[in-house]
């Protein structure tokens, strides 16, 4: 039996991938593009399949070719693209995650572990600074969030009429390397950038908060539930939480570890919800932050050093 990890190339997914490797697990990565470059270490252990979650007869029959027992979702049209082509992203985010769900209701899988995302809450402002837990007010003022929300329904209503075991992740802004693209993209170009000798200009002003989540802690949580032992999680809904912090000090992070980095402010509003209440992931799971954004940054860093190497060589 295998693990499906759709959008398993990409920024989150290709650490999740990553985990499951080390720990045994007959994987199938699949995508609508081969995009290799995050997995180049791990390509010979895994089946990488091309196929679009638009069409649901694609998945049902890769869940019988690969004998899939599980699947994990992160593949989405993220916030900014969502905005600019809601058609598109509805068709992605609606129509091609019920087809997941779908299928797998066909085929007798049970458990998916689903992207969902803090955008559901809305702007932060109406949390006026309380740490909000999953039953909080969804409210969300965005195409993406709308999905997200949408979806989550879905996931409540197959998990109690089918007895499916579908359980939704919320992630707040996921940084570490190699993340492409996103209305947070630039939590990348903060170390990219400087590193390289370049300027970087970054959206939010330096008394913004944010909830900050590092790669490798949202890959571990998405992990965890997958390979939860028991019959059924207890909940179909999870935050993952982060760290709060304004955005100068998530900056000073950055330029402790890259001395004279120059970083601007370009002081925009954020509205993602920057307190959250991740007690019942912790109390149903065991899960734990491994990485404050002092370690985070640090690890990133390291990385990304070790990625610029590896594109010098390349070069030459």
């Amino acid at each position: 039996m295998s693990i499906l990890v759709i959008g398993g190339m990409g920024f989150i997914g290709s650490r999740i991938t990553k985990f499951l490797i080390d720990l045994g697990k007959d994987l199938i990565v699949m995508g609508r593009h081969r995009t290799l470059h995050r997995l180049t270490d791990v390509v010979d252990k895994v089946k990488v399949v091309q196929a679009d979650k638009a069409n649901i007869d694609q998945i049902i029959e890769l869940i019988k070719v690969h004998h899939v027992n599980k699947i994990i979702d992160v593949s989405y049209t993220l916030e900014a693209e969502s905005e600019q082509a809601p058609y598109h992203a509805t068709k992605l985010n609606i129509v091609g995650t019920l087809n997941i769900f779908e299928a797998a209701r066909i085929m007798g899988i049970r458990r998916i572990v689903w992207a969902s995302s803090l955008a559901i809450y809305g702007d932060k402002k109406r949390a006026q600074g309380i740490p909000q837990n999953e039953d909080a007010l969804n409210d969300a003022i965005t195409v993406y969030g709308a999905c997200k929300n949408y979806i989550e329904f879905m996931a409540k209503l197959y998990n109690a009429r089918w007895d499916m075991d579908i359980v939704c992740l919320r992630a707040g802004t996921v940084y570490g390397p190699l993340r492409a693209s996103g209305a947070t993209g630039w939590v990348t170009d903060i170390v990219k950038m400087p590193l390289s000798g370049q300027a970087v200009s970054i959206p939010p002003g330096p008394e913004e908060t944010m909830n900050c989540l590092f790669v490798d802690d949202c890959a571990d949580a998405f992990v965890m539930c997958c390979q939860y032992r028991g019959d059924r999680l207890p909940h179909a809904i999870y935050n993952i939480g982060g760290v709060t912090i304004l955005a100068r000090d998530f900056v000073r992070e950055v330029k402790k570890q890259i001395p004279g980095a120059d970083i601007r402010y370009q002081g925009k509003y954020m509205y993602y919800l920057d307190r959250v209440d991740k007690s019942r992931l912790c109390q149903d799971t065991g899960f734990r932050l491994k990485y404050d954004v002092e370690a985070g940054i640090r690890e990133q860093v390291v990385r990304q050093r070790a990625l610029n190497e590896e594109e010098k060589k390349a070069s030459n």
